[in-house]
């Protein structure tokens, strides 16, 4: 005997790698943050170009000043001194003919600045001053010097002079094949941007924090009432309105239905929703309540003269012998019907007193000696099938009425005798609680190895007068009812009834607030037919 699971067609089944929605404060946060953030990065590089440009001009002003010095001395001291066209001779001394003042010994320049001259290619004398003195270059740094010149770029540039650094250069011609370079040191310049930028960047860092914690802090204060709308709609999808609540008590507050806020439309809008259900529930219930009492007063009023129909019928054919075959047919047939309708008729009025929450007498019931019993009268009525119980070793206690729970358990067995082909095996099992952290529930399974339950029709399958015959052979007519009135007894006991269907096997699971086990021990009734033997088909076990 396999055990059908519970079907999950129809039901939506989330993906694992679904990411997850995003809520309306998080939307509004994160693009709150994301304009800010976008606002403040335009506005740091913005603000670092033109810092950038503010300490070129400052460089380009202080590289004006030694180029115009540099040249000044070069006219002064080299010019003047060696003669125009003079061969300059760097061993001479000072006062003897070819002799030029170096540039290390030149002032008007500041420290980190650097002056060449270049005559035919080459580098003929350097300097580059700091705040103590001046030393000539190196031959790395002459040899970047003189690639730049041979650039033939007449503009100013920066370029990387090895050991040095980044260094901003000028040029300028001196003629006769000699170009005057001078140079400003681009390191506190660049100290000065790359500081900036880390202000700025820090600065806006914080300025973005504390607007995140701002926007988190005003938009939750600005959705508050939109939460309390939120609540309000799950509040009322809490209610037991198919269990019979009529009325709908709970309703937005008066100040978050301000139809001039956005959030007010939608509180207002959910009031009105509200307000709509609650009257088409009160106008529905009015109907079943009249149409429930219409039930049970017509079925009590039609017992009456199908029972005389029934009995008239019955008190006729005790004169068979005198009656043609035909009349004695008839009679047969109407008191047939008649007992067909009586019980239809008994039927609707239970259902209809269930629903008034009638017709129930609750006391202590041991549900393992009952359903010992039904299983054994199912043994008897449909002999074809193989029964088996299997209850818990103490009996199991439910408040309830017990003849309503007998009839809860014989519409079940019935079920399974009536729409199962002949050789069926139907298992009938009780289980408890085992610790008091468990639901304190009993559990009553009756499960069969039949063809199954049609799957579409599963859905209506409690539903009143609802037939499948398709979907499982019948031995018998039935009316419909018999699973109606099963779930109308559970939920009556506060319980409930599940189905699970398959090509295995169908398995219905009732449910009941259990009372707790009992200290006695009582025999289980033995399963027995009709002249008081024990059929072999029935397996009642205590386990």
């Amino acid at each position: 005997m396999s055990t059908a699971s519970v079907p999950t067609a129809g039901v939506p089944t989330p993906r694992a790698n679904r990411r997850h929605p995003w809520t309306l404060q998080r939307r509004l946060v994160t693009g709150i943050a994301a304009v800010i953030a976008a606002v403040l990065a335009v506005s740091g590089i913005l603000t670092i170009v033109t810092v950038e440009g503010s300490v070129t001009a400052v460089v380009d002003t202080q590289l004006t000043g030694s180029m115009e010095a540099f040249e000044h001395s070069v006219v002064k001291f080299h010019d003047q001194q060696a003669g125009a066209g003079a061969v300059v001779d760097p061993d001479a001394t000072r006062g003897e003919p070819g002799y030029v003042k170096p540039f290390v010994d030149y002032v008007g320049h500041g420290p980190g600045t650097l002056i060449a001259l270049v005559a035919d290619g080459g580098v003929v004398d350097s300097a580059r001053f700091t705040q103590s003195n001046a030393t000539a270059l190196d031959v790395r740094t002459k040899a970047l010097i003189e690639e730049a010149v041979a650039a033939d770029s007449s503009e100013r540039q920066n370029i990387e002079l090895g050991s040095l650094g980044g260094y901003r250069l000028d040029f300028l011609d001196h003629g006769d094949g000699e170009t005057l370079v001078a140079g400003v040191s681009l390191a506190t310049p660049r100290a000065a941007v790359q500081q900036e930028a880390i202000v700025i960047a820090i600065l806006a860092v914080l300025a973005l924090a504390v607007t995140i914690i701002g926007a988190i802090i005003v938009v939750r204060l600005g959705l508050r009432p939109l939460s309390r709308v939120a609540a309000a709609a799950e509040e009322v999808s809490t209610l037991q309105l198919e269990r019979g609540d009529t009325g709908i008590d709970v309703r937005v507050d008066q100040a978050d239905t301000d139809p001039r806020t956005e959030i007010g439309k939608v509180g207002e809008a959910l009031n009105g929703l509200i307000d709509h259900v609650d009257r088409a529930l009160a106008v529905r219930a009015a109907t079943d309540k009249r149409m429930r009492r219409f039930v049970t007063d017509a079925s009590h009023e039609l017992r009456t003269p199908l029972a005389a129909i029934q009995g008239y019928a019955e008190l006729t054919r005790q004169d068979s012998e005198s009656l043609p075959p035909m009349t004695e047919h008839a009679l047969a047939r109407i008191e047939s019907e008649a007992t067909r309708m009586s019980s239809l008729v008994s039927e609707l009025l239970l259902l209809a007193r269930l629903d008034e929450g009638q017709d129930l007498h609750l006391d202590d019931v041991d549900l393992s000696d009952l359903v010992a019993a039904a299983v054994s009268d199912a043994a008897v009525s449909a002999p074809a099938h193989h029964w088996s119980v299997d209850v818990p070793e103490r009996a199991i206690i439910v408040l309830g009425d017990r003849e309503r729970l007998h009839q809860l358990v014989v519409n079940l067995l019935s079920n399974a005798a009536v729409h199962t082909p002949a050789g069926t095996s139907v298992v009938t099992r009780i289980s408890a609680p085992k610790s008091p952290d468990e639901p304190q529930r009993a559990s009553l399974t009756i499960a069969d190895d039949g063809p199954g339950i049609d799957e579409a029709f599963l859905p209506e399958l409690f539903d009143r007068f609802a037939r499948a015959d398709s979907s499982r052979s019948r031995a018998a007519g039935s009316t419909g009812l018999g699973l109606a009135i099963a779930l109308s007894i559970a939920e009556g006991h506060e319980g409930s009834i599940e189905v699970a269907s398959s090509s295995a096997g169908t398995t219905f699971t009732v449910t009941l607030p259990w009372s707790g086990p009992s200290e006695e021990h009582p025999a289980v009734r033995p399963a027995a037919d009709a002249t008081g033997t024990r059929p072999e088909a029935v397996t009642s076990t205590r386990g």
